[in-house]
């Protein structure tokens, strides 16, 4: 086996899915034996909804949540069942909606330009979703399946695995990604030390299912913030018709044992109902923590972390599991290069240097939103946009960008600087009248050779330019040459002779800036050269693979 992934919540399942279709054989090991029955992790922005759209996934995910859009959209009302209006409003209870306190609209993150909008789709429903995905895509996924020991060395891990049927099999692999969430025990033994914060709060959740239509009256939201003197916490609604989850301080459903008393339970929820007449159904309970914890490194040699096995941080924004998401996307197409022979072992040791800054940022921004004091973590909030698809790399796979700074710059831009993911640009119909293909970051998804890179300009002369290099340098490089109207000089800023380099992540990895293209050696070299510094290839390989394809508008 190439790729061990051990985990099999959303990040496992996402880094499974992704390293299959990249063409990377991947096996998934995950101790429960099956998906998760919760409705945690129910965000799904629209950075990693972009990365579900590339996998195919986009109308399965549609078909299973709610599309989030702004507090003013008619369809809230109109297509209840299809919608859910990205509004928080604060309120005694949901009894006292007409007085209620607009907080959130979301109006500035959903209008960022975007092929795709966020979903609101829990946890139990995205992650058959992804299992299914992935075992499609060819990856060999094992629930019931627990990781029991591990050897590491250079060359890649020994994994003893208890089967599904209680006997001890061993799984030898060149690497290992660690998905095993916030209690796994891998980082440690591999000698990676977590550390944070701690625990911030104890909480519970109580899910129920009841008739608000009397409250609410059509009234549709995202988050209620309720408080009065018999509830102070969250309700929310979930992916299903007249279910509902509302959290609060674990103290305050204290029971025998600690467990949560049902009686008490139900008192919780009828005081945010604001009235005991509606008939309320408990559907279950549970204890979770806010905490926050860092791994100091996301690499051991062949074994990297992913999603709150790296960073673990309170839900607040919902960035925990769309983080793990981009983990994982950020790393499939990197192992795949390296397997394939187009780019060297050091391009791996990009994935610490980017994810972790970014997941670092993202913890604190949670930390923040959570309440805990600017002043004690040493940060300042961002705008919510960067966190969710602003951020930016800095790394050896990435050329030129913002030299100084963090990974969430004080203002929301997406302009193609290095380092930043593409901007979204509609394509406009081809020249053959025919439609367009949506979005240019579509261009960015691997193809039936697995991960590719993108190359944008506005001249015919960079896509021969492409070919030529792609064929030298036996990397996969595609060229899209985008005339007007496409905008990619006002956009991106290439100047109309420059051109913008993707990498299979959709991030820039490179632009040249240029008012005419460069004579064609000068664009052989330059392209070369970037090329060459991002992926750090050890040699020159001189297959004839089909690499490059060309498409000119």
């Amino acid at each position: 086996m190439t790729v061990l992934v051990v985990g099999g919540g959303p990040t496992g399942l996402a880094a499974a899915l992704f390293l299959a279709r990249a063409g990377v054989p991947v096996r998934l090991v995950e101790r429960r034996p099956h998906t998760s029955t919760l409705p945690r992790a129910t965000h799904l922005s629209r950075r990693t909804m972009e990365l579900l759209r590339e996998a195919g996934l986009q109308e399965a995910v549609a078909a299973e949540g709610f599309e989030v859009v702004a507090g003013d959209d008619p369809r809230g009302f109109t297509e209840p069942d299809r919608v859910l209006p990205r509004t928080v409003v604060g309120v005694r209870s949901l009894s006292d909606l007409d007085a209620a306190e607009v907080l959130e609209t979301g109006e500035e993150e959903l209008a960022v330009p975007g092929p795709c909008p966020p979903f609101w789709c829990g946890q139990h429903r995205t992650e058959p979703l992804l299992r299914e995905a992935a075992v499609r895509a060819g990856a060999d996924v094992r629930f019931g399946e627990e990781l029991t020991g591990l050897s590491v060395s250079d060359d890649g891990v020994i994994a003893r695995v208890r089967r599904a049927d209680g006997r001890p099999t061993t799984v030898t692999a060149r690497y290992l990604i660690a998905a095993d969430g916030a209690h796994g025990w891998i980082p440690e033994t591999v000698g990676i030390a977590r550390a944070g914060l701690g625990t911030i709060a104890r909480r519970t959740s109580i899910l129920f299912r009841a008739d608000l239509t009397p409250l609410v009256e059509g009234r549709r939201f995202f988050m209620s913030m309720i408080e009065n003197p018999g509830f102070s916490g969250a309700v929310m609604q979930l992916d299903a018709a007249h279910w509902w989850a509302a959290a609060v301080e674990s103290d305050a459903v204290g029971g025998p044992g600690g467990e949560p008393d049902p009686v008490r339970c139900l008192e919780l929820v009828r005081a945010a109902l604001g009235t005991g007449d509606i008939p309320v159904e408990l559907t279950a309970t549970f204890h979770w923590q806010a905490r926050h914890r860092i791994a100091e490194r996301y690499r051991a040699g062949p074994v990297f972390l992913a999603g709150d096995a790296a960073h673990l941080h309170p839900p607040a924004g919902g960035y925990g599991s769309n983080a793990g998401i981009q983990d994982a996307h950020n790393l499939a197409w990197k192992i795949a290069a390296v397997l394939r022979g187009w780019a060297g072992a050091e391009l791996l040791d990009s994935y610490d240097a980017e994810r972790r800054p970014v997941g670092i940022a993202t913890a604190e921004q949670a930390l923040l939103l959570d309440g805990v004091p600017g002043e004690r973590i040493g940060a300042e909030a961002r705008d919510p946009r960067t966190v969710i698809m602003g951020y930016r790399y800095r790394s050896t796979a990435v050329i030129g960008g913002a030299g100084r700074g963090g990974p969430l710059p004080h203002a929301f831009e997406l302009s193609g600087e290095p380092g930043t993911r593409l901007p979204h640009l509609p394509l406009s119909p081809g020249r053959d009248g025919g439609p367009g293909q949506g979005s240019v970051l579509d261009l960015c998804a691997p193809d039936a050779f697995g991960p590719r890179f993108l190359l944008l300009g506005g001249d015919e002369s960079w896509s021969r330019t492409a070919a030529e290099v792609a064929r030298e340098l036996a990397v996969p490089v595609t060229a899209r040459v985008l005339r007007p109207p496409d905008p990619l000089d006002q956009v991106c800023g290439t100047g109309p002779g420059g051109a913008l380099l993707v990498r299979p992540d959709g991030f820039v990895a490179w632009r040249c800036t240029a008012a005419e293209p460069p004579a064609g050696a000068r664009r052989h070299h330059l392209l070369t050269t970037a090329l060459r510094r991002v992926l750090r290839p050890v040699a020159v390989r001189t297959d004839t693979h089909p690499l490059t394809s060309w498409s000119g508008r």
